[in-house]
């Protein structure tokens, strides 16, 4: 019989992982740490620290929903000896690894839906970005905002279109099934019970 999942996740898909949770697709425990760890990755590695630490006394199985967020991931892995999904970020965990590169190559800004709400207070207080020096640095570095639609909550079309209007890239909705994210998640949760049962 296969230990209980615990699923330490990030809060960015928190909805993603209730729906899949929902649907039956997964099973055990989830715990979710604010997305908005992220602007402080040292912080957000003690935090996940701490949860590692608090969850590996019990005998569940334990998977990590983070891509390569902080420093210093792989050692967490290592060092509680559990599975972490195959993916350099939440982005790249609802796309795949294959549409991921070519929105990169697209220069896309990927605008997850959790993300969407809180974009004015991730531009404007945790990067001190007002909107000329966003407009700038956007668009030097970007060509497109393009939200992942995960179909879970209507688009927030009002806050791109003013998210579009601070950084003066186009937007445009990208659907996104469910069915990637789900298969990182499952491969993950089959490493993590290969490391239990070394």
């Amino acid at each position: 019989m296969n230990p209980h999942t615990i699923w330490i996740s990030c809060g960015v898909v928190r909805a993603e992982m209730e729906e899949l949770h929902r649907r039956g697709l997964i099973d055990g425990e989830l715990l979710f740490l604010d997305s908005m760890l992220h602007m402080d990755p040292p912080q957000l590695e003690t935090r996940l620290t701490a949860t590692l630490e608090q969850q590996k006394a019990g005998n569940g199985c334990l998977v990590m929903v983070y891509g390569d967020c902080s420093a210093h991931m792989l050692d967490l892995v290592r060092r509680f000896h559990v599975g972490r999904v195959s993916a350099i970020n939440c982005a790249q965990l609802l796309v795949g690894r294959e549409r991921y590169r070519q929105l990169m190559r697209e220069e896309a800004f990927l605008v997850l839906p959790e993300w969407a709400s809180r974009w004015e207070q991730i531009m404007k207080d945790e990067l001190g970005l007002n909107k000329a020096t966003a407009h700038d640095l956007m668009g030097e570095n970007r060509g497109v905002l393009v939200y992942l639609d995960t179909g879970l909550a209507s688009v927030p079309e009002q806050q791109l279109q003013e998210f579009s209007t601070y950084t003066g890239l186009p937007w445009r909705v990208e659907a996104v099934s469910l069915d990637t994210m789900l298969a990182a998640l499952m491969s993950a949760r089959t490493e993590a019970l290969k490391e239990e049962s070394a």
